[in-house]
């Protein structure tokens, strides 16, 4: 009758995590963010810049002249919102731009504006920007800003 041998054959990645001389998550993460805290101050400037041109150009105050606004330009800013909104993590802020995003692709493809959703989405972005809210009421806002966007979409399949 044959002995059974058993062995293990080397995990090089056990091996690597054992080793010496590696980084710790938690450092490596630490640096990461401390890489990233010059562009912050940038970013966030960048940010407020885009909400403050889409309250300019199409926001209440501009009642008289946004519908001459295009499509493109107000969606332009709402990813310039997406693009810079990593430096505010759990505020929310990019999903109310999605959302502000879904909304005016919702009226380029009726071809009319929804001013009264324009501006709740512009208020709740301030809002979100702005105000020291909690997780749940962050929540809140976005649920209620998906129904404003979809209320449009559904609105519009009858045509």
């Amino acid at each position: 009758m044959n002995t059974v041998r058993k062995f293990r054959a080397p995990n090089r990645l056990s091996m690597l995590v054992r080793a010496d001389g590696g980084v710790m998550a938690k450092d490596a993460l630490a640096a990461a963010d401390a890489a990233l805290e010059p562009l912050r101050a940038e970013s966030l400037a960048v940010l407020d810049a885009a909400l403050a041109e889409i309250e300019s150009r199409f926001g209440k105050s501009a009642a008289a002249t946004r519908a001459a606004g295009v499509y493109q330009d107000l969606y332009t800013l709402a990813l310039r919102i997406i693009d810079v909104s990593g430096f505010l993590p759990g505020s929310c802020v990019d999903q109310a731009a999605i959302s502000f995003c879904a909304l005016v692709d919702n009226c380029a493809e009726a071809d009319a504006w929804r001013w009264d959703a324009v501006d709740v989405h512009i208020n709740a972005l301030r809002l979100l920007r702005t105000a020291d809210l909690g997780p749940d009421q962050r929540r809140a806002v976005i649920e209620g800003l998906n129904k404003v966007s979809q209320r449009g979409s559904k609105a519009t399949e009858g045509l």
